[in-house]
């Protein structure tokens, strides 16, 4: 019978691949878990050293279950040789339980009867117990002691006591530092650490990643624990950090023989009434007639609880075109390693605010509908978004997705050319959002965000599309210059660093839009000092699409102060 090469080829290796599969598992299963002799040699250096302790590995055997391990030692002119003999493996015969004097039946699901008798396994598996039912729950020195009752045919049987020793509460939080810097009761509930309630291991172990979330403050010693009469105290050493931010930046936008002047105000607040309030405007006129607001308050575990709050305006003024008016409220959850999820409900209300001439309407690409979007929203965050350049290694994901149903305002009053289309429709918006900085040599720091946005709806008009341009995203082109329904953008920086706080760098986006543009790309260099109490900014950057030459005519200036406070 004939068998192709090719075929032969991948047969004889899927044979050699069974071959070698069967080998180790015959190996694992008669030799290791069975009975099997090893040596280990010594030579005369290493044994003067006292590196290797044979006790060591016969206490590693037992413990694993080869109760009658042993070894002899052979001496020769140049070395010394240990041969350890494992002997045959012990079974659990029977584990019994008790805490405080009481039988439990632990690790039901998932019996240790009748199985090796690794002492190492039992130790995780009581470890884990102990965490969870006693460490966590006010006995943070609980602790399991195995006692061997009898050992039988090669079968151990013993007890396991557990005892949980003193309840230990909560008693107070103390903060050393310079001035008041967050209200008590709010980082007492922040912490999950409250007067009066039982001590968790875990919660005091997590104090600096959660601290570590709240950008104004910076832990500057491990916090101290202490225990006196049944009660914790810890000491929190803290120092604040200047992390409110008032900026304002002057931009020169060149247009014909003309120069027109934007502007642009940014101000965030992160530790509002000393309860971690985050507060932050950014205000943005970018054209004579055309305008930008944004406002976001949160507070992260608000009520006495584990959940934040956070809510959020937007206005969006579009020549004398359009109005739009966005709104979103909704909670997150913080969980651990600096992972938070939320959910909120979020209304996009577009309105037209003038009315279209026939001409227009015929030669409109997209064409302009007033509409109400009411959407329920859900966010995924990991890790902070850095303020400022950093030279370290950092990095950070974000997604935000819109799910819900739009409403044409005024269907019936629309032009006919526009009319065309259903009231209501399903409607999504999606981003994600992923950024990191590496720090390449001493001095060099290479910074990357990624961003992928979009928006589906059956009915789309112009106003619904999403925007790009500007110093936030697309730098080289006016604010919201682009109109597109999906993109993906890249954002590069090549930092050099003049000091630890100031640094210039060379830039480079690149952006594929969803319209009859295309692909378009900005270059440029800017600079950033930053001082004590503040952080000056000046950026240069042209932009152009793939089909054209960079026109340096149109070239973007920015630059303006961040006062930090």
């Amino acid at each position: 019978m004939y068998i192709p090469a090719k075929i032969n080829t991948k047969l004889s290796r899927i044979l050699w691949i069974w071959g070698m599969f069967c080998a180790v598992y015959f190996f694992s299963t008669n030799v290791i878990a069975q009975d099997f002799d090893f040596k280990r040699t010594i030579s005369e250096s290493e044994n003067e050293t006292g590196i290797f302790k044979p006790n060591n590995t016969i206490d590693s055997l037992q413990n694993l279950g080869y109760l009658a391990a042993s070894y002899y030692v052979r001496d020769t002119s140049s070395s010394t040789f240990y041969y350890f003999q494992l002997g045959k493996r012990f079974l659990w015969g029977r584990l019994t339980f008790y805490q405080e004097g009481q039988q439990l039946d632990l690790f039901t699901e998932e019996t240790l009867t009748g199985k090796y008798a690794n002492k190492s396994v039992l130790k995780r598996k009581l470890n884990k117990y102990l965490r969870k039912e006693a460490h966590n729950k006010g006995y943070p020195f609980a602790e399991a002691d195995l006692q061997i009752d009898s050992i039988s045919n090669y079968k151990v049987y013993a007890t396991v006591n557990i005892y949980l020793k003193n309840r230990i509460v909560y008693d107070s939080i103390e903060v050393k530092s310079d001035k008041p810097l967050i209200n008590e009761k709010y980082l007492q509930n922040y912490l999950k650490i409250q007067v009066g309630s039982l001590f968790s291991t875990e919660e005091y172990l997590s104090i600096p990643e959660k601290l570590n979330q709240l950008p104004f403050l910076e832990l500057t010693e491990p916090p101290l624990l202490q225990f006196s009469n049944s009660k914790s105290q810890i000491t929190l050493s803290l120092l604040s950090t200047s992390k409110n931010q008032l900026d304002a930046f002057i931009g020169l936008v060149p247009e014909g023989e003309k120069t027109n002047v934007t502007g642009q105000v940014d101000v965030s607040f992160q530790n509002l009434f000393k309860r971690a309030i985050i507060w932050q405007l950014n205000w943005q006129k970018y054209s004579a007639n055309s305008q930008f607001l944004n406002t976001y308050l949160a507070q992260k575990a608000t009520f006495k609880t584990p959940l934040g709050l956070e809510a959020q305006f937007g206005l969006l003024q579009e020549d004398s075109t359009f109005l739009q008016n966005s709104y979103r409220i909704g909670l997150f959850y913080p969980f651990k390693n600096s992972l938070t999820i939320g959910m909120g409900y979020k209304g996009i209300s577009n309105n037209i605010i003038r009315e279209f001439d026939s001409t227009e309407i015929k030669q409109a690409d997209d064409p302009f509908r007033s509409s109400q979007i009411n959407s329920i929203s859900f966010s995924i965050s990991w890790r902070e978004k850095p303020t400022y350049p950093i030279l370290k290694n950092d990095y950070y994901i974000m997604t935000i997705n819109d799910l819900g149903l739009k409403k044409l305002k005024n269907h019936s009053q629309m032009p006919e050319e526009w009319r065309d289309v259903p009231e209501k429709s399903g409607n999504y918006n999606g981003l994600v959002e992923i950024g990191a900085q590496q720090k390449v040599k001493k001095r060099f720091l290479l910074e990357e965000r990624l961003q992928l946005a979009i928006v589906e709806n059956k009915v789309l008009s112009r106003n619904d599309l999403l925007r790009l341009g500007g110093l936030q995203n697309l730098r080289g082109f006016d604010r919201n210059f682009f109109y597109a329904s999906n993109y993906v953008l890249l954002n590069l920086n090549y930092r050099y660093f003049l000091d630890n706080n100031s640094s210039f760098f060379l830039l480079t986006d690149i952006a594929r839009l969803q319209n009859a543009i295309g692909t378009v790309y900005a270059l440029g260099a800017g600079l950033d000092i930053k001082s004590k109490n503040g952080w000056f900014r000046l950026i240069y950057a042209v932009g152009a699409n793939t089909d054209e030459k960079i026109n340096f005519s149109t070239a973007k200036v920015h630059f303006g102060y961040i006062a930090l406070f």
